[in-house]
């Protein structure tokens, strides 16, 4: 046998239901070899000894007994489908769900402008926290050097308000990569 394979481990109410669907079958076994037992082996051995009625070692006329033997055969088949069915139950992994379709609208960055004001505006905002508190200054400087130039940026045109941009639709696959339908094809 493979020693390598690994066993799936079964949650606690789960071995519960296997001693169960164990004890179900159990009994099932057990009822058919009772009644295999009491109405056909004892009545073969009485026909074969063939004894005396009135003799204390007497087993019986010799019928046997066919609704009985019916009777544990079909218990033992209901007491197999039983114990195979809490047995899948038991054993099953919970099963991984279907992939989604997810609309995303306008980026965020698309939405940010940078522009020399902004810049200036975060950078005397990092440098009023960089004060230390010793120092009493209404306003910090914020100096600059010559050789450095403001980020030039082209601005940008701005969307209408009254047309709302259609959510471009993105696929994934089932790892959960993006995909593009014009993949697919």
């Amino acid at each position: 046998m493979d020693e390598n394979v690994k066993a799936v481990p079964v949650p606690a109410g789960r071995w519960l239901a296997l001693i169960v669907a164990a004890v179900i079958l159990a009994e099932g076994i057990w009822g058919m070899l009772v009644s295999i037992t009491r109405s056909l082996l004892v009545p073969l051995v009485a026909r074969i000894t063939g004894g005396d009625s009135q003799s204390a070692l007497y087993l019986g006329k010799g019928d046997i007994n066919i609704p009985d033997l019916f009777g544990s055969i079909l218990q033992v088949c209901l007491a197999g489908i039983v114990f195979l069915l809490i047995k899948s139950w038991a054993s099953s992994r919970p099963r991984a769900k279907a992939p989604r379709t997810v609309k995303i609208g306008k980026p965020v960055s698309a939405s940010l402008s940078v522009t020399p004001q902004t810049v200036a505006a975060a950078a005397q905002a990092t440098a009023a926290s960089a004060v230390p508190p010793s120092q009493p200054s209404s306003q910090p400087e914020v100096r600059t050097s010559p050789h450095a130039a403001a980020p030039s940026v082209p601005p940008q045109p701005m969307a209408k308000a009254d047309e709302p941009q259609k959510a471009k639709e993105v696929y994934y696959n089932i790892v959960g990569e993006p995909i593009s339908p014009a993949e697919d094809e």
